[in-house]
């Protein structure tokens, strides 16, 4: 059996004094669809900044497969620094990623692409923030509440974009349908500990 593309043991965090993650565990192999949920505050949007190795856990363990590329969307995207959508979306290519898959990403969710970040309204940062994961078709992709500021077309394409990718997939989505949708095996995280719920 292949060994999983992540895995997080005994990740402990604590926010503010209060225990967030007790011992939590995931191990996403590849194609895995996952689903997180729980409920608001209980540590989804951190566990998943860990997974993404942009924040340390208090203790724990995270093991990322070697040569394996992962994305992470954010809650709220951060477009600083970026002359035109265009540049902001195509920053996360890797050498050998089809730079022509940020264009059609651009136009299948409506964006100009020479349009100034700073100009977007919540909505268009986040479509534009999905293509900037999406574009390189990474191993895994992780996404906090990817449904945000989205009309139900966009949701509906991204859906459909998603469900068509190889990619390893970990969400957090108050979206229930989408979720059902687009998961395969859900996860509860529930004070502090995660628990395996049958689909």
């Amino acid at each position: 059996m292949a060994p999983p593309l992540l895995l997080l043991q005994n990740i402990s965090a604590r926010l503010g004094g209060a225990q967030l993650l007790c011992n939590a565990q995931i191990s996403v192999m590849a194609g895995a669809r996952i689903c997180l949920v729980g409920r608001n505050g209980s540590g989804k949007s951190t566990l998943l900044k860990i997974a993404a190795g942009l924040i340390a856990p208090d203790s724990g363990a995270r093991v990322l497969s070697s040569a394996t590329t992962l994305r992470y969307l954010p809650q709220e995207p951060d477009l600083t620094g970026y002359e035109t959508v265009h540049a902001y979306a195509a920053s996360g290519l890797a050498p050998g990623d089809d730079a022509y898959r940020v264009d059609y990403l651009l136009e299948s969710l409506g964006l100009d692409g020479q349009a100034d970040p700073k100009t977007l309204s919540g909505g268009e940062a986040r479509r534009a923030a999905l293509a900037l994961v999406l574009a390189p078709k990474p191993d895994i992709l992780l996404l906090d509440e990817p449904t945000n500021h989205l009309d139900l077309p966009a949701i509906e394409w991204l859906e459909t974009e998603l469900g068509q990718m190889r990619a390893a997939i970990v969400l957090v989505s108050h979206d229930r349908r989408f979720l059902q949708n687009l998961s395969r095996e859900t996860l509860w995280l529930d004070r502090g500990v995660i628990r395996n719920l049958a689909q």
